[in-house]
């Protein structure tokens, strides 16, 4: 009989779950609508029992364990979603509580930025590197990171919040609460906001001929779209995200002596248009540290890697407590 755990990456709009062995093959999964805009109990319902669809394929029906990576600030030993933007509804909800008791299991909770860093530690780009920093660009800026092969939470378990490093000191304002955020500048999120700034102050722009003059139809892709095709205002946003990036990614560098940084995310599919000012800015403000020495590479695991590092913090659980990700005592 083959054991197997679930990984689960709970998103504010899809959550992709998948039953993986212990060496992180997958054996069935599934991609379902969240359903945010239910009430909690209905979201948690919903998710226990698409994961109950997926076990009953397998051989042995139960699972090892769960493991679950959430968007938002958790409180892990009580096994809440304390803040989430986009899962409002959870907060506060008993998560890990509630789905163990539904599904008979261990279940144990995470950020999911800090599942994906381990999804890429454990079969990604990462898996011959000890410390990273892995950062997911997406609608929002996160990270994740790994220090001597073991990721590292913080004492609250809030570590890895890179999106809210301040880039500028009197910048916008960001969805935490705060001014000057990466997030603001460097996401998805940030790109549709400054090509419809643009759009919106009548410079001429390949963006406004594929939107079609309606600013709700830009997306980041369509800018990423423009920019590969020499679009000025599509290329000078690009020229921003590097450029910010390059100042958060220095900070890290500086602080912890960190040379590599992994990014994952539908932004980072556009890497070849920023990475130059990125490295530019990097060489420009690292202290004692060749830019040579600086490693940024894109993730391997794609939108798998949350589900994989869920799985494989499930298997840790209940199988390698107090290993690390590489397999040391």
């Amino acid at each position: 009989m083959v054991q197997y755990v679930i990984g689960v990456d709970l998103g504010g709009t899809f959550t992709k779950l998948a039953a993986l062995d212990r060496q992180g093959k997958v054996l069935g999964r599934r991609k379902v609508l969240t359903g945010s805009h239910e009430d909690g109990e209905k979201i948690l319902a919903n998710l226990a029992s698409v994961t109950t669809e997926l076990c009953r394929e397998l051989p042995d029906r139960k699972p090892l364990a769960v493991g679950i990576g959430v968007p938002g600030i958790l409180d892990l030993d009580g096994g809440l979603l304390v803040k989430s933007p986009n899962l409002s509804r959870l907060e506060g909800s008993p998560l890990r509580d509630w789905l163990a008791e539904a599904l008979l299991c261990p279940v144990i909770l995470e950020n999911d930025a800090n599942a994906a860093a381990v999804g890429e530690k454990w079969l990604g780009a990462g898996r011959k590197i000890e410390s990273f920093l892995f950062i997911t660009l997406g609608t929002g800026v996160g990270g994740g990171l790994i220090l001597d092969g073991q990721l590292w939470k913080g004492v609250k378990g809030r570590a890895g919040e890179f999106g809210h490093l301040i880039v500028e000191p009197d910048g916008l304002p960001c969805g935490c609460g705060g001014r000057g955020c990466l997030e603001t500048y460097a996401s998805a999120t940030g790109i549709v906001r400054m090509a419809r700034e643009a759009i919106g102050a009548g410079r001429p722009s390949l963006i406004r001929e594929l939107a079609g003059e309606q600013p709700d139809a830009i997306d980041s892709e369509l800018v990423g779209y423009a920019a590969k095709h020499g679009d000025p205002v599509a290329l000078e946003i690009y020229r921003q995200v590097g450029r910010y990036l390059g100042i958060a990614i220095t900070d890290v560098v500086n602080l912890l002596d960190l040379h590599h940084f992994i990014l994952g995310g539908g932004v980072s599919h556009a890497l070849p248009l920023f990475a130059g000012y990125l490295r530019d800015e990097v060489r420009l403000r690292t202290f004692g540290i060749a830019v040579e020495e600086i490693r940024i590479m894109q993730a391997k695991c794609g939108e798998d890697a949350g589900l994989l590092g869920a799985g494989y913090l499930a298997l840790e659980m209940v199988t390698t407590r107090g290993r690390t990700l590489s397999g040391k005592g």
